[in-house]
C-alpha cells in the first residue's frame, strides 16, 4: 500500500494538476483571450493528442531510458512546461505547450503503472496509484484565492506540480524496472481488444465532462472540484478491494455505469455536488479495472506493453472528445450539449464493456 501511495504523488502531479486543472484556469483564459468553447476544447484535444503520440511510443522511450528515469525526468519536465503556459497569449504555443505536456503525461502514467505492477503492487495498491490522480484533483483548488490572473494560475500550478514530484520521488529506491519485452511471450493483445475500445470511449467521455462541467456550474467551483477531488481520492480504498474480488471484466461495468449516471446534465444542475463525488470516485475505478485485466490475461512481459496500448486507447478518445464536445456545446444549448456528448461516449463504453463479459460467459 506505501508503493500505491507514495508513487501516486506522480500521476498526482503529471495528470491532476498538469491534466485537469486546466479547467480551473479556463474560465479566466477564455475571459481574457476571448476563447471560444471550440478553442477551448482545441487546447484540451491538443494535451491529449500529446498524451496519445506519448503513450504510442512511451514503452520504447522509457525501456531506452529507464522505466525510472523516463518517470522523473518527465515529472519535471511537465512542471516546466505548466510554467511556460504562462508567457504566452499566442494560441499556437499554447497548443504547442499542451501538447508537449500530454506527451510527458503519458510517459508519467504508464511509466509509473509499468513500475507499480514490476514492483508488486496489486488491486489495493493500483488503486491507491490511480487514486494519486485525485489527490492532484483536490490539491488543485488551493490555488484559486491567489490566482488573480490565468497566466499566474498557470504559475501556481507549476510550482504545485514540483511539490508533489518530489513527494513521489519518496519512492525511487524501491522501484524495479518492469520485465524485458519478449515478443510473442508477451501473450495474445487480441484477448484485450474490446476492452481497449471501450476504454476509448470512456476517454473520450470522461475528459468531456472534466473540461467543460465548470462551465454549467451556478454553485461555487472551487467547492465541486474539491470534492470531485475528494472522490477521486478514494479510488483506491473503494474500487481497488471490490475488483480484487469480483475481477476486472465485471468491475469495470460496476464503474463504467456509476460513471455513466453522475455525468448526466440534470444531475451536474440540480444535484452538482452528487455528480462530482460520483464522478470523481469513479473515474480512475475504470483505470483499475483495466489494470486488473490486464494481470488476468497477460504474463507480466505484456504488462507495460499493455499499459502503452490501453493509454493509446485512452488517449485517442480523449484526443477527439473536448473538440466534439465543444462542437455540441456551440451547436446545441451551449455546456449542455457539452456534456451531454461526454455522456454519450461513456455510454458505448458501458454497453460494449457489457458486451464483452455477455459474449465471455456464454463461451
Amino acid at each position: 500500500m506505501r508503493l500505491g501511495l507514495l508513487l501516486g504523488f506522480a500521476p498526482a502531479a503529471a495528470l491532476g494538476v498538469g491534466r485537469f486543472a486546466y479547467a480551473l484556469v479556463l474560465p479566466e483564459m477564455q475571459a481574457a483571450l476571448g476563447f471560444s468553447y471550440v478553442q477551448a476544447g482545441l487546447l484540451g484535444s491538443a494535451n491529449t493528442a500529446g498524451y496519445l503520440l506519448g503513450a504510442l511510443i512511451s514503452h520504447r522511450v522509457l525501456y531506452w531510458s529507464g522505466y525510472r528515469k523516463g518517470l522523473f525526468a518527465s515529472l519535471w519536465l511537465q512542471a516546466l512546461s505548466l510554467a511556460l503556459l504562462a508567457l504566452s497569449n499566442s494560441f499556437p504555443l499554447l497548443m504547442l505547450l499542451r501538447f508537449g505536456q500530454g506527451i510527458l503525461g503519458a510517459f508519467v502514467f504508464v511509466g509509473g503503472a509499468a513500475l507499480l505492477l514490476a514492483s508488486g503492487g496489486k488491486s489495493i495498491a493500483s488503486g491507491l496509484y490511480f487514486g494519486g490522480v485525485g489527490i492532484g484533483i483536490l490539491l488543485s483548488p488551493i490555488i484559486l484565492p491567489f490566482m488573480k490572473t490565468w497566466q499566474m494560475g498557470w504559475l501556481l500550478l507549476a510550482g504545485l506540480a514540483v511539490l508533489l514530484t518530489l513527494i513521489a520521488y519518496i519512492i525511487y529506491g524501491d522501484l524495479n524496472e518492469p520485465s524485458p519485452r519478449l515478443g510473442a511471450a508477451d501473450g495474445n493483445l487480441k484477448s484485450i481488444t474490446l476492452i481497449l475500445i471501450a476504454y476509448g470511449f470512456y476517454g473520450a467521455g470522461y475528459i468531456g465532462y472534466m473540461t467543460f462541467v465548470t462551465t454549467a456550474l451556478s454553485t461555487s467551483v472551487l467547492a465541486f472540484w474539491v470534492i470531485l477531488g475528494f472522490g477521486a481520492a478514494l479510488t483506491g480504498l473503494v474500487w481497488g478491494p471490490l475488483v480484487k474480488r469480483i475481477g476486472g471484466e465485471k468491475g469495470v461495468i460496476v464503474v463504467l455505469f456509476c460513471l455513466t449516471s453522475s455525468s448526466v446534465y440534470w444531475f451536474v444542475i440540480h444535484l452538482p455536488w452528487l455528480s462530482a463525488f460520483l464522478f470523481g470516485l469513479s473515474f480512475l475505478g475504470v483505470i483499475t479495472a483495466i489494470t486488473d485485466i490486464f494481470r488476468q490475461l497477460l504474463p507480466p512481459s505484456g504488462w507495460a506493453r499493455a499499459m502503452g496500448l490501453s493509454t493509446a486507447a485512452f488517449a485517442a478518445g480523449q484526443a477527439i472528445g473536448p473538440s466534439l464536445s465543444g462542437l455540441a456545446a456551440d451547436s446545441v444549448g451551449g455546456p449542455s450539449g457539452a456534456i451531454g456528448s461526454a455522456t454519450l461516449f461513456l455510454g458505448l463504453g458501458l454497453a460494449l464493456a457489457i458486451y464483452v463479459v455477455v459474449r465471455a460467459n456464454h463461451k
